[in-house]
């Protein structure tokens, strides 16, 4: 059975559920229909997948309203809190077990720093697993909002569960075209009418696999516009984490242009032959700004170089419009086409793309 008849059998089969489209806007609508939770500002507190994906988003969408705690950064967090009225700021902890030693400690540090006026069953909200762990625990004991995730969708796949979702709903009014671009994509997957294109799914993890057994190992993925970064982040987890297992996988590079022009490039061409590249930009090709030209030129410029050195391209892609009615659809559509790849070249390498286990390894050392 081919990577690519295998991964179809298995959406038949209902063995991705962080591809189901309907169940997914089934139990997120049924949720968000209960939820009670509208606040000027608004703090995210997860790590790894509970918060990359909506991370991603907020960035690309220029979103200030919204604050990451992603990081254990004392500094930052005091800055952050100092910076906001807390009447007016409802803080999101996510955490799939409900133990993740990151989020809990940012959860006793706020919940240290709010004053005895604060009303934390409103302004406190939690997502995670239905369970005995501390984070559900601390919902029930206090009484503040806790949505319940599904236990089969992991982190690095939990863009459009509640995870991602949810947060993202809060921010994004055309959130829910999220939804029908996973559809639209899924839907041409199934009928196979990616074949045609070259950005097909299976073309590229074919090409992947293929570049990875002649000792390329280090995918350098280069983003045109800051607003992608953390979109390239969400990337280089979900590649990581599925893919490097039993070694087989590949580094993900992210690389932010034109900065690492001027520090990197001259490894990147001229170094070992170890790289492929993936180019990533916001649509800049029809603006009139001459920044925005410009940025537009040093792409082109740097998709001739890499033809003429014979370096490997593996996607070149204006994904991403500046335009808040068209990119929920884009999004949806991308991130669902790059974790079918994921899928099928997981398959092809004989990797199961699911669980962490070396990561695990560290965390029995945690105190």
């Amino acid at each position: 059975m081919s990577a690519y008849e295998e991964i179809k059998k298995n959406i038949l089969a209902n063995k991705y559920p962080f591809l189901d489209h309907q169940s997914l806007i089934n139990e997120h609508s049924k949720e968000k229909e209960k939820l009670s939770f509208n606040f000027e500002n608004y703090i995210i507190v997860g790590i790894g997948g509970s918060s990359q994906g909506s991370k991603a988003v907020s960035y690309i969408l220029n979103e200030k309203r919204v604050y990451y705690f992603d990081h254990l950064n004392s500094k930052k967090v005091d800055q952050i809190l100092n910076s906001l009225n807390m009447q007016e700021t409802g803080f999101i902890f996510i955490s799939k077990s409900g133990t993740t030693s990151e989020v809990l400690t940012l959860y006793d540090y706020i919940n240290q720093f709010v004053d005895k006026n604060f009303d934390k069953t409103k302004n406190f909200l939690a997502i995670t697993e239905n369970n005995d762990a501390i984070l559900h625990r601390f919902a029930n004991h206090i009484g503040f909002q806790c949505i319940e995730l599904n236990p089969n969708i992991g982190g690095r796949f939990s863009i459009f569960s509640h995870t991602s979702m949810i947060p993202i709903s809060l921010f994004f009014d055309n959130y829910m075209d999220m939804f029908k671009g996973l559809d639209a994509a899924i839907s041409k997957f199934l009928k196979d009418e990616f074949q045609a294109d070259d950005l097909s799914p299976t073309k590229i993890a074919q090409k992947k696999y293929d570049l990875i057994n002649e000792g390329r190992k280090i995918d350098i993925i280069l983003l045109y516009g800051d607003e992608l970064y953390e979109l390239g982040n969400w990337m280089k987890q979900l590649y990581s984490e599925s893919l490097g297992k039993t070694g087989f996988g590949y580094l993900p590079v992210i690389s932010q242009m034109t900065q690492d022009q001027h520090s990197v490039l001259q490894l990147y061409l001229d170094g070992p032959k170890d790289k492929f590249f993936e180019l990533y930009s916001a649509n800049y090709q029809d603006s009139n700004n001459f920044i925005d030209l410009t940025l537009a030129n040093h792409r082109q410029a740097m998709i001739k170089t890499l033809k003429n050195e014979n370096i490997p391209i593996i996607r070149n892609s204006d994904y991403f419009e500046h335009n808040k009615k068209s990119i929920g659809f884009q999004l949806g559509y991308f991130f669902t086409v790059s974790i079918l790849e994921t899928l099928l070249l997981a398959s092809l390498g004989g990797v199961d793309p699911f669980g962490q286990d070396a990561v695990e390894k560290q965390k029995n050392y945690l105190k």
